[in-house]
């Protein structure tokens, strides 16, 4: 049996490891169509949450998981997170400037006191980590800010965006004030998913 590096976990299509693999690192998630994954390792430094078709979350810690489908008969959606952070808010990005392809542009989001998280255009979703808040619900606010990749890397889009986390149905939800830019939307995707598009310059 292979094994996953500290913070590395993967997911299989078959129980006991077999059948396709599927790596994933911290800060990032997996989105399974068909909901064929079957078995688990989860690296010493990664906490991975898997939620099924019916909206129900478990969270697996470090170690081998060889048949996951007693708890999780048809997974959703796979998340990867840092095990001391308690959520991750999945984001990707993506813009409608006319003329420029959706790695041109790039969204950075900054939550209160914590460590940047920067997503280019047209690419999958990041995850923005959250450690555990007191209360746990508590809202976050994030600065989001999109700016040019190439020099001189001007600054398109500014503002924040309030994210909270409710603990009994394990989802995130979004709430937007006057700080939000006026171009761009947020769309949620799913319990932890967001897209965010840069409509105008």
């Amino acid at each position: 049996m292979s094994t996953v590096g500290d913070k590395d976990s993967a997911i299989f299509k078959e129980k006991n490891f077999g059948g396709q693999k599927w790596d994933i690192k911290n800060g990032s998630r997996y989105k399974n169509q068909a909901g064929a994954l079957r078995s688990l390792q989860v690296g010493k430094f990664c906490k991975v949450n898997i939620w099924d078709k019916n909206g129900t979350m478990q969270t697996h810690l470090a170690g081998n998981y060889p048949d996951i489908t007693d708890k999780t008969p048809e997974v959703d959606i796979v998340q990867a997170i840092d095990v001391e952070f308690k959520y991750s808010i999945d984001i990707r990005f993506k813009h409608k400037i006319s003329g420029k392809g959706q790695e041109a542009y790039k969204l950075t989001v900054i939550p209160y006191l914590l460590p940047a998280v920067s997503i280019v255009g047209g690419g999958d979703y990041s995850g923005v980590q959250i450690p555990e808040l007191n209360p746990p619900d508590s809202e976050i606010v994030c600065q989001v800010t999109v700016n040019e990749v190439d020099w001189p890397g001007q600054v398109v889009s500014n503002g924040s965006i309030y994210f909270k986390y409710t603990p009994s149905n394990n989802t995130v939800s979004y709430r937007k004030t006057e700080g939000w830019p006026t171009n761009c939307d947020i769309v949620q995707d799913d319990v932890s998913g967001f897209t965010i598009t840069l409509n105008s310059i």
